[in-house]
């Protein structure tokens, strides 16, 4: 086991290597706060940003690594070019509803106003009365079978300025992401939705990074995923003043979540393997989900009791237990170990 300060080597000021001195936007008084709770199965829905997390995976081995008794299970569903309103999915595959309810969804993490904000200033009022309607959707299914989801809201993230990238006004794209991040603050603050501003500290971020955070302007780099680790936890209220990263337990625990995450994309989206379990798939773009599928459910089970067994393992407990983030809704029962 590696010693205590190796496996302390991240910050709330995230990947000191990248950059240095970029604030952290915490959870203010008036924004509600994303309530955890043992067992939950926490959705990612929405865009680009929520997509290529699967690559990565520093959120959820984070998350996972700081609040291992509460055995979360976490699933992606989101499909790069999501909006609000327009999730273009293959004939048959089923909508929103159908999935959040076969996952039993209690948590939702939404990630949207990146796409809608290429309407401009224009597209506001349409884009809040959307964001709107979608929180009173799904406030009022119970797709867990008891309770509806907890909602919360994630803004986009900045534009990152890359020198190769003459053509692109960063500032303008930027004024844009704002006005939407805005936006987003004031519907769900009206509504009573956590939400996180993760656009705020990314475009500080990528200000003062060492090395890119993109490969081209919008989309996370890895070194830029472990930064929107860090980011969006605190912006949610569940990073405490450290988090672990760097040891080889944390090395292991992301290896686990990448072979889960894998194994849920075949399970997800069977069109991106042309023989999931031994069936060819429509080649005109129809899918199904065959019997056999059921299989990798299995395995996906079985692949997250290996994860919560070796997230204990992350930091040493409870002496060196992180403190309870300020504000967060992980209560202090929750904080114990089993």
């Amino acid at each position: 086991m590696p010693s205590t300060p190796m496996l302390r080597v991240l910050t709330l000021l995230a990947c000191a290597a990248l950059f240095a001195g970029t604030a952290t936007a915490q959870p203010t008084e008036s924004v509600p706060r994303l309530e955890l709770r043992p067992n939950d199965r926490v959705m990612l829905v929405g865009n680009t940003l929520a997509d290529r997390q699967q690559y990565f995976n520093h959120f959820e081995t984070t998350l996972l690594a700081l609040y291992p008794q509460l055995e979360l299970s976490l699933r992606n569903l989101a499909r790069s070019g999501d909006t609000l309103t327009l999730q273009p999915r293959p004939l048959n595959f089923g909508d929103d509803t159908t999935h959040l309810t076969a996952q039993k969804a209690d948590v939702i993490l939404a990630f949207f106003g990146a796409n809608e904000s290429f309407d401009g200033e224009a597209g506001l009022p349409q884009f809040e009365q959307d964001l709107e309607a979608y929180i009173t959707r799904h406030r009022a299914a119970t797709y867990n079978g008891t309770e509806a989801p907890r909602l919360a809201f994630v803004s986009p993230i900045a534009h990152e300025k890359l020198a190769r990238l003459v053509h692109v006004d960063v500032e303008a794209r930027n004024r844009e992401l704002e006005r939407y991040t805005e936006a987003m603050r004031r519907v769900t603050t009206r509504l009573g939705v956590p939400f996180a501003d993760v656009f705020t500290p990314t475009r500080e971020a990528m200000a003062t990074a060492k090395v890119p955070l993109t490969i081209n302007g919008m989309h996370l780099n890895e070194d830029g995923d472990k930064v929107f680790a860090v980011v969006l936890l605190t912006a949610l209220g569940l990073a405490p003043e450290e988090l672990p990263a760097g040891s080889k337990s944390y090395t292991d625990l992301l290896a686990l979540i990448h072979e889960k995450n894998r194994l849920f994309f075949l399970r997800f989206r069977p069109l991106n393997a042309e023989y999931v379990v031994g069936r060819r798939l429509d080649p005109f773009g129809s899918v199904n989900f065959p019997p056999e599928m059921k299989r990798l459910d299995e395995l996906v089970a079985a692949q997250e009791k290996k994860i919560w067994k070796q997230a204990r393992t992350v930091w040493p407990r409870p002496a060196a237990r992180p403190a309870r983030p300020v504000g967060s809704a992980v209560s202090p029962d929750q904080q114990g170990v089993r």
